[in-house]
This record gives structure tokens, sequence and C-alpha cells, in this order.
């Protein structure tokens, strides 16, 4: 069996091929950038979660945030920023969240201490200052 010599056209033809599966593949081993500004934005909200009192009116989502950023810090220290930016993009939306519901519970507690102030300001003004004379 003879082994031919491989003519410039083959060659050419070959290097194409072999360097577009060169580009093709290094867009592929390539690792996903740091997601530093997503663990950022995760921290920020579980911080005002946390100022806000979320502990106290919405402890199942803060405890899932802080957990959820945790396992992102966790993933970002082995280098899987993939995984580190999706969990703290759920950490961010479970502290927004859990401020959210603390919000609502103290506005409506704050409504009703309105309305017991009303209702208080309401029988004074009905009760007589004095009493008519017999």
């Amino acid at each position: 069996m003879e082994i031919k010599p491989v003519t410039s056209r083959a060659a050419v033809a070959i290097a194409i091929v072999m360097f577009i599966a060169a580009i093709a593949l290094s867009g592929c081993g390539s690792p996903a950038p740091r997601p530093d500004n997503a663990m950022v934005r995760a921290k920020t909200a579980v911080d005002q979660a946390t100022t806000a009192d979320s502990q106290q009116y919405a402890a199942v989502d803060l405890n899932n945030a802080e957990s959820k950023l945790q396992t992102a810090n966790e993933a970002e220290s082995k280098g899987h920023y993939k995984r580190a930016r999706y969990l703290a993009e759920e950490a961010q939306v479970d502290a927004e969240l859990a401020l959210a519901k603390t919000q609502a519970v103290k506005a409506e507690e704050a409504a009703k201490q309105v309305q017991q102030g009303n209702q208080a300001l309401q029988n004074q003004v009905n009760q007589p200052n004095n009493p008519p004379p017999h």
C-alpha cells in the first residue's frame, strides 16, 4: 500500500476543518464568568430582609434565601460559577419575597393601629362633654 502525498487543496481543506473545530470547542470549554454581581445583589437583599425583621414575619423565605446564598458561596469557591449565579439569583428572589411579606404585615399592623386610633377618637366625639341639665 502506497501513501500518497497530500495535495495542497486537501491540506487547506483539512486545516480549515481543524480550525473550525478548534473554534467550536474553545467556546464550549470556557468557564462561565464569575457571579460577582449576582452574589452582591443576593447578599444585599438578604441583609435588607434581615434588617426589616423578616425573621419574625417571613422566617421560611428568609431562611431559604440565606441557605441558597451560602450554597452559592460554596459553589463559587469551587469554581462552579453558573450554579453559583443561579443560586444567588434564587436567594435574591427569596429575600425580596421575605421583605415584601414583612412590609405587608407591618403595613397591615399600622393600618389596624390607625383604625383603632380613629375609633377611639370617634368614641370621644360621641360622648357628651356635659350631660344636659334635668
